[in-house]
């Protein structure tokens, strides 16, 4: 839990797994494989919490997408919202996030895709998807249709923002292997593989008491 946000004890993370990825590395096409493996009672949460951040911000979505993920521009995207609306600031993001991710940590199983996810709940099965450069750089061109040399470039700057994200918002470095409970290299166990070995971590979690990550 973040020290400042207030969250009843009992509020506890449950069938809920977060995925942090590098940029490339394969995270929604893994949660998508999780997700049909793990059956149809499982949610993928990705995008859809900016809505739901902005909702409980009560601001505008485009002002939640400036902040998501990332803090390189984010003052430089509020100068251009007119100065009558409200601005989200960081620490603003970093509650309603909070809220947001422990009220979907409620509403049954989830596979929550990014959103420094795993440093507010720390109950889940928090996994890191990793892979080397020329791995990523050829998803992104098949992905995106772009050369090589775009590809590495914009897999540099989107791995840059996220860390730059976890290390304003938490105060974390996200390349720690210690705020996760499984680092996983892609490039070496394949997108089917990875899925395999989540799958059966989820399996073994499950047989265990829930211990919470508060100290």
């Amino acid at each position: 839990m973040l020290r400042g946000d207030t969250v009843k004890q009992e509020e506890r993370v449950q069938n809920v797994i977060t995925i942090s990825r590098q940029f490339g590395a394969g995270g929604h096409t893994v949660a998508a494989l999780l997700a049909k493996r793990l059956g149809e009672t499982w949610q993928i949460r990705d995008k859809d919490i900016i809505q739901q951040l902005a909702e409980s911000a009560q601001v505008r979505s485009r002002m939640v997408e400036a902040l998501d993920e990332r803090t390189q521009s984010w003052i430089q995207e509020m100068v251009r919202v007119v100065l009558k609306e409200q601005v989200l600031e960081p620490m603003g993001y970093r509650r309603h996030l909070a809220i947001v991710l422990l009220t979907i940590a409620q509403q049954g199983p989830q596979i929550i895709v990014g959103r420094g996810a795993n440093y507010i709940l720390k109950d889940a099965l928090n996994v890191r998807l990793e892979a080397s450069m020329k791995f990523r750089s050829e998803v992104i061109m098949r992905r995106d249709g772009i050369s090589q040399e775009k590809a590495i470039a914009l897999a540099e700057r989107v791995d840059r923002e996220r860390a730059s994200f976890a290390r304003t918002m938490f105060n974390r470095d996200v390349n720690d292997a210690s705020d996760y409970d499984i680092v996983l290299q892609t490039d070496t166990l394949g997108f089917a593989g990875t899925t395999t070995v989540i799958e059966s971590a989820w399996t073994e979690m499950k047989k265990l008491p829930l211990v919470s990550g508060e100290d």
